[in-house]
C-alpha cells in the first residue's frame, strides 16, 4: 500500500483526526489550532521551497493528499496539551537509530518503562506514540478546569510576552494559554527529574535533558534525550507529529542522516504502542496494510488527565525543583536599558575559552544547549543568580549578531530563561553531578575551541 493510499484509508484518517481533537470529515472542528505538513513532496514541486508548511486546518486533506508527515499544533482551543518527547541520538552515528532500530529501541526501553512507571505512580496514563527516534507521551488538561488554573499559577511569562499593552480579550486569552504552557513545561521538567532518578542506576547510556552533547562511549557519543525544548518557545509556534502520521525525517534531512540511511530506510508510520511488544511495533510501522488494519483497532484521542494532574502538581510543589523555581522566579534580571552598565560590563575573558567563545559569538553557538549548560555551570560556580545568567544570555540574543529574522519568530527572553532555568534546576536538584565538566570530556564532545587555553574546567565544579 503506497503512502498516499495509506492516508486514504478511513480508519487511518479517523485516528489522525482524533489526535487533532476532532473528526476527519470536519477539519475546521479540530480543537488543534493549525496543522503542519512536512516532507520531500514539497521540495519535489519547488526546489526552493521549505520542507514544511504551517497551514490552516482546512488543508487537512491537502496534507494527506501530498503524502506529507502531518503535525498538529500544541496550541488547542479546549485543552492544555502536554507532550514528553524522548529520543535516542548519536552525534557520531546519527543514522544508527534507522539502520539498527531494534538494538537502539532496546536501549530506550529502560527509559520508556521508567517514564510509564513515574506517570502511573501519579495515576496518569498518557498516549504513547513511537516516532522514528523514540516516543511521545501525550496527555491533556481541560482549559477551564481548576487544574488548568493551577497550571496558570505555576507558569511565568517572559518579560517580552508579559509586556503586551494590548489587553484585548484575545491577548488576555493568549497570555493565559502561555501561562498554562509554561506551567506544563515545569511539571514535565519535574517528571524528567523523577525519570532520571529512576533510571540512573539501570542504564549505561547517559540520559540528558534537551539535547546536550555527551562524551564518547563504546558506540560513539550516544544518549537518550528527554526533550523539553517545546517549552522553551511560545506555545503558538510549536507542533507535534500526529499518531498514524507518515515519518520521513530521515529522507528530508539527508545531510544529517546520510544518503545511505535515506535510501536504506523506508518511510515509516508513527503508531501508538498500546499493548504491542517492541518487536511487533517495529515491524508494524513499516507495513502500510497492517498499520491501516491496526488503525481500526485503536483510538488516538489524547487522554484527558485533568483530575490526576492535580496530584502531579501537588507532588511538584513539595519538590526541591519547585523550591528552586520559586528562588528563580523571585529574582528580576536587568531590563535592556540597563544592559550597558550590567551584562555588557561583564568581562567574558575571565571565563575559559570555550564559554567566552560562545558568548562572544552567540550566533549560533549560544543556540546550542551544550554551550548554555556550560555557561550556567561556570557562572553558578561564580555565584551568579540563575536569573541573571538568563539575562546575560538574553542580552546576547537581542543584540545585533546577524540573527536575521530568527527572533521575529522565536522569543529571545523565553528561550534564554527556559534553558538557563532547566540546567540550573538540574544542579539545584543534585542531578547534574558535573562529571563531564572537564577539558577532556569537553574535547570529546567536540566543543573545545582552544585546547590548552590556560583554564581547567574541573576547577569550576560546585
Amino acid at each position: 500500500m503506497p503512502d498516499k493510499e495509506f492516508y486514504r484509508n478511513t480508519n487511518v484518517r479517523k485516528r489522525i483526526a482524533e489526535y487533532c481533537g476532532g473528526e476527519a470529515h470536519d477539519p475546521d472542528g479540530f480543537s488543534a489550532q493549525y496543522l503542519v505538513g512536512y516532507g520531500t513532496a514539497l521540495q519535489e514541486e519547488d526546489i526552493h521551497a521549505r520542507n514544511f508548511i504551517s497551514t490552516s486546518k482546512d488543508k487537512f486533506d491537502w496534507i494527506l493528499g501530498k503524502g506529507l508527515d502531518i503535525f498538529r499544533s500544541v496550541s488547542d482551543m479546549n485543552y492544555t496539551v502536554g507532550v514528553l518527547d524522548v529520543e535516542y541520538f548519536n552525534m557520531d552515528f546519527p543514522g544508527k537509530v534507522y539502520l539498527q532500530p531494534e538494538e537502539v529501541f532496546t536501549k530506550i526501553e529502560v527509559v520508556y518503562k521508567a517514564i510509564l512507571k513515574v506517570f502511573q505512580r501519579l495515576d496518569i496514563y498518557p498516549l504513547v506514540i513511537m516516532t522514528g527516534q523514540g516516543y511521545h507521551f501525550a496527555f491533556q488538561i481541560k482549559r477551564e478546569s481548576k487544574t488548568n488554573k493551577a497550571l496558570e499559577k505555576i507558569g511565568k511569562l517572559s518579560d517580552n510576552l508579559a509586556s503586551t499593552r494590548d489587553l484585548s480579550l484575545d491577548n488576555l486569552e493568549a497570555l493565559r494559554f502561555n501561562l498554562a504552557h509554561d506551567g506544563m513545561g515545569r511539571i514535565l521538567e519535574y517528571i524528567s527529574h523523577l525519570v532520571i532518578k529512576e533510571v540512573r542506576l539501570h542504564t549505561q547510556i547517559p540520559v540528558v535533558c534537551t539535547d546536550t552533547a555527551v562524551g564518547k562511549g563504546g558506540e560513539g557519543r550516544e544518549a537518550i534525550n528527554l526533550d523539553l525544548s517545546m517549552y522553551g518557545d511560545p506555545m503558538n509556534i510549536r507542533d507535534v507529529r500526529c499518531a498514524f502520521s507518515l515519518y520521513q525525517k530521515h529522507k528530508v534531512q539527508k545531510q544529517k542522516f546520510t544518503e545511505l540511511v535515506a535510501d536504506a530506510t523506508p518511510i515509516q508510520i508513527t503508531l501508538p504502542r498500546i499493548d504491542l511488544s517492541l518487536k511487533e511495533l517495529l515491524e508494524l510501522r513499516q507495513d502500510f496494510c497492517k498499520a491501516a488494519a491496526y488503525a481500526a483497532q485503536v483510538q488516538t484521542t489524547i487522554p484527558d488527565v485533568t483530575q490526576p494532574v492535580s496530584k502531579l502538581i501537588n507532588s511538584y510543589k513539595h519538590s526541591q525543583l519547585y523550591k528552586f523555581h520559586r528562588y528563580y522566579d523571585q529574582e528580576y534580571s536587568h531590563p535592556p536599558e540597563e544592559w550597558p552598565r550590567s551584562y555588557d560590563y561583564f568581562n567574558i575573558d575571565i571565563l575559559p575559552a570555550c564559554a567566552a567563545h560562545a558568548l562572544r559569538y552567540p550566533n549560533n553557538n549560544l543556540l546550542k544547549p551544550t554551550n548554555i549548560q556550560l555557561v550556567v555551570r561556570l557562572l553558578t560556580k561564580m555565584n551568579w543568580h540563575p536569573k541573571h545568567i538568563a539575562g546575560l544570555v538574553r542580552s546576547k540574543y537581542e543584540r545585533d549578531f546577524h540573527w536575521g529574522n530568527f527572533w521575529s519568530k522565536y522569543d529571545a527572553c523565553t528561550r534564554a530563561q527556559f534553558y538557563v532555568r532547566l540546567f540550573a534546576g538540574l544542579i539545584a536538584d543534585h542531578l547534574d553531578n558535573e562529571q563531564d565538566l572537564n577539558c577532556i570530556s569537553h574535547q570529546e564532545k567536540n566543543y573545545c575551541v582552544k585546547p590548552w587555553c590556560g583554564f581547567n574546567l574541573s576547577n569550576y565544579k560546585i
